[in-house]
């Protein structure tokens, strides 16, 4: 694979990219891939989705985390499967 360098980022830039890759969890190499896919309309291979809502992680309270998981409880039980 080819390396490429990008000369004179200014800093607004750097700490941009900086902050991004910190929110979700990819080195700056990774990011700037994956941001550069995208306008390219190159598919990433093997996205990985685990980062998508990470925004939403931890946005709850606890009483919230209680109720929802009491309203969903009975989807629980449509979707278990019998043991073979």
């Amino acid at each position: 694979m080819k390396s490429i360098t990008i000369h004179e980022i200014d800093l607004e830039t750097s700490k941009a990219l900086d902050a991004l890759a910190t929110k979700v969890k990819l080195s700056l190499s990774q990011l700037v891939k994956r941001l550069l896919e995208k306008p390219l309309g190159l598919k990433p291979k093997g996205q990985d989705h685990r980062n998508d809502f990470a925004e939403f992680c931890g946005s709850w309270s606890a009483q919230e985390a209680e109720d929802f998981n009491k309203t969903t409880e009975c989807f629980g039980e449509t979707l278990r499967l019998p043991s073979p």
